[in-house]
């Protein structure tokens, strides 16, 4: 095999190596003219072009959000009723519809744009609270992982102004390090109609910024930053350290070319300045990067002028060895199918033979890799199938027809309502409540108000041997569960939990949120499972086992484990004669 390759590299390397002079030296001449006519100037130019859209963008974002910054501030009645409840110890509800109303004005923006990391609106108080758009809405100064923002407000003491400070976020997450995010804050005073002064601060995630910036064409070593006029760099593409002595000069420098040291390197500096912010944008450029190319075709072309018939055997080389690695990619094609190596791109352009012969057999390997992803396509089918059939266990529509005959029976038949019938009435509260939605995500409203029902038919049952007790954070009710999620635990408690017990069964049921996840979990201090037990329930859970007789654990498991994954199923402590504590870790997003 090797021998057969060299011999075709010799034979066709030998008809393309042919004399190229004439045509090297004629187009040689030309190409310096015109590298030190145009070249440099057309790369000047094209820089400042780059920086004036850079620019643009920035200040369009910036535009945006001043645009964001007068439609809240033009909340001029909710902004009185908000110093009003920052003032209050306790809030009535009309104060939280009103809240509510507000934390919307300034959530919906900051949801919306990708670049918002966060919206403050602070009145002076002597609470020191004020709204926030990163929690469930009113704060306390000194209870929040954000303050440094505070200090930007002694700028501006009366008066309606516009201003922006960079600051570095610290914010402490739960089972996590802490999160430092560097923002710029985009601050507006206002003055209220009582005479008091508001504060709008919008804080803008320069991660979004440097992204932006980075996803525009640059020259290897280009350095793109903004500087206020304190020399303080806002954000820039990649970190610039500069001196002191070179920001002055950067700033200090009248025109929009300038040549100067930038850690220890020449560099070509680019400038434009941004009134309406009291900016300046800066590209930054090594002179070795900036005009390489006008330099390596000079060199290039003195090298041809001078070695012409060098260069001749260079591009017969050249040719020749292209051919070559066609065919031998035609090889090594083959041979990455054979092993199972990842194949390069289908080419665009059939223009050869040897095109023609790659297009050919990457196009039957594409064809078998679609293959793979419709089996994997049904294999999701048939996942979500399985969903829609324990979904349909919870929905017996007879049942409930048959349950409004007994009711109506029974009130014949004792000729008022009894308990019998509060026992009917909440079973088919439950039964509605599992017909009347057809997706399988609630709000915790509803499923809230489906476990309680369940719990009174309980109750009358087992009169006063348990009680159920709820810890919900506030907001949780607007949050989406898997629909039947919290009834099945409280069912599992009272049946292995209760007979035999000797006490009062008691049962906590907590949901909190966190900033990823809610955090639900159910305890009771009933009989526990022993070891043994509680590991087979374990390696139950952690296998494809279903229960059939019922609607239990394994159930409830297998119904979370397919709408947000593996990962998220159900967790067991427990302890002999202590009690059993079941928890579900519910993604946010």
């Amino acid at each position: 095999m090797d021998s057969l390759k060299r011999s075709f590299f010799i034979k066709n390397l030998s008809k393309l190596l042919i004399p190229m002079l004439i045509p090297i030296l004629i187009l040689g001449s030309l190409a310096i003219t015109l590298i030190h006519l145009y070249l440099k100037e057309k790369i000047n130019q094209e820089n400042l072009n780059l920086l004036n859209q850079i620019q643009m963008n920035v200040e369009m974002i910036f535009d945006e959000l001043n645009s964001i910054n007068l439609t809240i501030a033009a909340s001029a009645k909710e902004f009185l009723d908000l110093q009003n409840m920052l003032e209050k110890k306790w809030l009535d509800s009309e104060d939280f519809v009103k809240l509510a109303s507000l934390k919307n004005t300034i959530d919906s923006p900051a949801i919306a744009h990708p670049y918002i990391d966060s919206i403050y609106i602070y009145i002076k108080n002597d609470k020191n609270r004020f709204l926030t758009s990163t929690t469930g809405g009113v704060v306390d100064l000194h209870d929040f992982d954000d303050v440094s923002w505070y200090k930007g407000l002694s700028k501006v003491i009366s008066g309606d102004a516009v201003w922006t400070q960079k600051r570095t976020v610290i914010r402490k997450l739960v089972d996590f390090p802490d999160q430092k995010i560097d923002v710029i804050s985009l601050y507006r005073s206002i003055t209220l109609a009582n005479g008091n002064l508001g504060y709008i601060i919008l804080n803008v995630n320069t991660d979004y910024l440097k992204d932006n910036l980075n996803s525009l064409y640059k020259m290897n070593g280009q350095n793109i930053l903004v500087m206020d006029k304190n020399e303080q760099v806002l954000f820039e593409n990649h970190p610039v350290h500069l001196t002191s002595h070179e920001a002055k000069e950067m700033l200090s420098s009248a025109n929009e070319i300038s040549t100067m040291k930038i850690g220890n390197e020449p560099s070509t500096v680019f400038k434009l300045d941004s009134p309406k912010y009291g900016w300046v944008f800066f590209s930054t450029i090594p002179r070795s990067s900036l005009y390489k190319l006008p330099y390596q075709l000079s060199l290039l072309t003195l090298v041809l002028l001078l070695s012409s018939v060098i260069v001749g055997g260079i591009i017969a080389y050249y040719l020749t060895k292209k051919n070559f690695a066609e065919i031998d990619s035609i090889v090594n094609i083959l041979n990455n199918a054979e092993k199972g190596e990842p194949l390069p791109h289908l080419p665009n352009d059939v223009t050869d033979i040897h095109s023609l012969i790659i297009h050919k057999i990457l196009t039957s390997f594409m064809e078998q890799s679609y293959m793979k992803v419709l089996l994997s396509e049904r294999k999701y089918k048939m996942q979500a199938l399985e969903l829609s059939v324990h979904q349909s266990q919870l929905n017996p529509h007879f049942l409930y027809n048959t349950l409004e005959t007994i009711n109506w029976k029974v009130i014949s038949l004792t000729k008022r309502p009894n308990e019998i019938n509060e026992m009917i009435d909440n079973l088919g509260n439950i039964l509605r409540y599992s017909l009347s939605a057809k997706d399988s995500l609630v709000i915790f409203k509803d499923e809230i108000k489906h476990t309680k029902s369940y719990v009174d038919i309980q109750k009358i049952r087992h009169k006063d041997q348990f009680a159920v007790y709820w810890e919900c954070d506030e907001g949780v009710e607007n949050y989406y569960v898997v629909k039947l999620s919290l009834q099945p635990l409280i069912e599992n408690s009272l049946q292995h939990g209760l007979p035999g017990l000797g006490r009062k069964l008691s049962i906590k049921v907590k949901i909190r949120i966190f900033p990823t996840h809610l955090y639900v979990v159910v305890i009771d201090n009933g009989k526990g499972i022993d070891r043994a037990r509680l590991e087979e329930i374990r390696s139950k859970l952690k296998s494809n086992y279903t229960a059939n007789d019922h609607i239990g654990l394994y159930n409830t498991n297998k119904r979370l484990q397919l709408t947000y994954g593996d990962k998220h199923g159900l967790t067991i402590q427990s302890k002999p004669d202590w009690g059993t504590a079941i928890a579900i870790r519910i993604p946010i997003n």
